[in-house]
């Protein structure tokens, strides 16, 4: 098991440390920063008059009143809408 590196100097392993945290740290970054673009967009879509739908399986970092409510008539013209496309292709 040569491939196998345990250096008995500890101190060589704060390199790797400090590495794991920054990476850590900036893809925590990264998430915060897609989300508060992404309820921007959604914020912005809203504004403009289009319905913002969430499923029922994407519960999961949303809360009950975000979410918009779609009537049932227009679920079933969606839904008819849809059949049909696939109809055609």
């Amino acid at each position: 098991m040569e491939f196998l590196y345990f250096p008995e100097d500890k101190s060589e392993y704060i390199p790797g440390i400090i590495s794991v945290v920054i990476i850590f740290i900036l893809s925590i970054l990264i998430v915060w920063l897609l989300i508060r673009a992404s309820r921007k967009q959604v914020k912005q879509l809203e504004e403009q008059g289009y319905p913002v739908v969430y499923h029922k399986n994407s519960e999961i970092g949303s809360s009950q009143e975000d979410k918009v409510e779609i009537p049932a008539e227009q679920k079933q013209n969606a839904r008819k809408n849809d059949f049909e496309r696939d109809k055609k292709s």
